[in-house]
């Protein structure tokens, strides 16, 4: 029997479901927000921006200062799933939800770490058959134009064996929720089975977000652009590398750019990003209870999509 689910009908859910929430959604996004990109703001003005990639030098204090942010959001982010979870049953949800992932941040920890070296090696997997296939092909095909087509086709596959892998573990932070007893491993594992036939329509369900997520992209660099137009003349004239300041327009232009160019997408993000959270919630909760609760949200089937 085909495994499919109704995204409508579950969007549907989280927005009524959100409606419902009090507090507001948005104020509980902002909240998070504040405390996340907020805290990691300032951890990057006292040092920790300083770590680059490759790091040009060690610098301990932005070292740790950067761990210590990439653990705290880390935790902070379970927190904000969980008042998701909360909110998708319709159970007392408040701001201390945002906190509660504290109470077994050990156990977070410890899920993102398992997850992260699950996935690293997923991908070796992945990279080393494929390099060696390019490497082939690189050698017959010797113009531009094929030249380009294997790039297209390595970004193509690298973004696609990312998204594959990323679905595997995306009920682990849910799982983990519902019995912490059973350990981060636990969540781990029971997130692989339970997404066994399932990642194609939890990828449907995450790209039916993708348009959303594209016109905050838009008004970012919209504002980008109207700082940097401006400046193209000086740019150019001093060899500044045009296509690395738009990536990171902190490079070059003023902090009232980079702080407008973010603040434009606050507005959306405090709808978007309570939305989509609520209804993967939604989609792990009707994945648990697919046994018992009927059509239209999920085909009959076995509860873990393993038959």
């Amino acid at each position: 029997m085909p495994m499919e689910v109704n995204r409508r009908e579950l969007k549907a859910r989280a927005r009524e479901q959100l409606r419902a929430s009090h507090p507001a959604f948005w104020r509980i996004t902002l909240v998070y927000l504040l405390l996340t990109s907020g805290v990691a703001a300032v951890a990057d003005l006292a040092g920790a921006a300083r770590i680059g990639l490759p790091p040009v030098h060690l610098d301990t204090f932005a070292l740790f200062l950067a761990l210590l942010v990439t653990l705290y959001t880390m935790v902070m982010g379970l927190g904000y799933q969980w008042w998701a979870l909360r909110t998708c049953r319709r159970q007392p949800t408040g701001y201390g939800a945002l906190i509660d992932g504290f109470s077994m941040a050990g156990r977070v920890i410890l899920m993102n770490v398992v997850i992260f070296f699950s996935a690293l090696g997923w991908a070796v997997a992945f990279a080393l058959p494929s390099s060696l296939v390019l490497l082939l092909l690189s050698g017959l095909l010797s113009s531009g134009g094929g030249m380009l087509f294997l790039y297209l086709l390595a970004m193509g596959g690298t973004f696609l064996g990312s998204l594959w892998i990323g679905y595997r573990y995306a009920m682990a932070p849910y799982l983990l929720i519902d019995h912490p007893e059973q350990g981060a491993g636990a969540a781990v594992r029971e997130s692989v089975a339970m997404m066994q036939g399932w990642k194609w329509e939890f990828c449907k369900l995450d790209l039916s977000f993708l348009g959303w997520h594209l016109v905050n992209a838009l008004l970012s660099l919209a504002v980008t652009l109207a700082f940097t137009l401006p400046m193209l003349p000086a740019l150019l004239e001093s060899g500044a590398d045009l296509a690395r300041i738009l990536m990171d327009p902190s490079l070059a232009l003023p902090w009232t750019a980079v702080l407008l160019s973010s603040l434009i997408q606050l507005p959306l993000s405090l709808w978007l990003k309570p939305y989509q959270t609520v209804t993967f919630a939604g989609f792990y909760q009707a994945r648990v209870t697919q046994s018992t609760q009927p059509p239209p949200v999920w085909e009959a089937g076995d509860p873990y999509g393993i038959s």
